[in-house]
């Protein structure tokens, strides 16, 4: 199934760090729809979308913010996700596949604009969760850390 005239495009988490759900969130004429993602995956699209952003020489001024993410039970979890860009239209074309056996995908056209607000925030969204332990690169909770690198050992593995 093919989206076009997408109004709005989040890219954002819920809930608190190290226990947030992250979710793709579209808008249009259509409605709304939402799909489940991992972190990475939303870390993956920001960095696409600036990498997209350099290749097609595109430069925003001002990014208008990104619509407010809405808590609801999504179409379903992205497996795999891909970011092109249709020269014609002057549109990104966001590709969503499902990890569920009945390969659903859909794909969004998106102005530049709107793709980089949602770059923009679900950047931010990545960046604000838990800190990263500097010897082993693991998430470090609020009760500390048991790193791999010291042996479980907790010392000095407090935010």
């Amino acid at each position: 199934m093919e989206y076009s005239g997408v109004s709005g495009f989040v890219a954002d988490a819920i809930g608190q760090p190290g226990d947030r759900t992250f979710l793709l969130q579209f808008f249009g004429d259509w409605g709304r729809n939402t799909y489940l993602l991992e972190k990475g995956q939303v870390a993956a699209l920001a960095a696409g979308v600036q990498q997209l952003m350099k290749e097609i020489d595109y430069r925003v001024e001002d990014v208008p913010p990104a619509p407010t993410l809405i808590d609801e039970v999504p179409h379903f979890r992205i497996g795999q996700l891909a970011l092109g860009w249709d020269e014609d239209a002057e549109q990104a074309l966001l590709t969503l596949d499902s990890v569920s056996e009945g390969d659903e995908q859909v794909v969004y056209r998106v102005s530049m604009e709107i793709l980089a607000a949602a770059a923009r925030q679900g950047e931010a969204s990545v960046t604000s969760g838990r800190p990263n332990c500097e010897r082993c690169g693991l998430a470090i909770d609020p009760e500390g850390h048991a790193c791999p690198a010291t042996n479980g050992d907790l010392r000095n593995h407090r935010p």
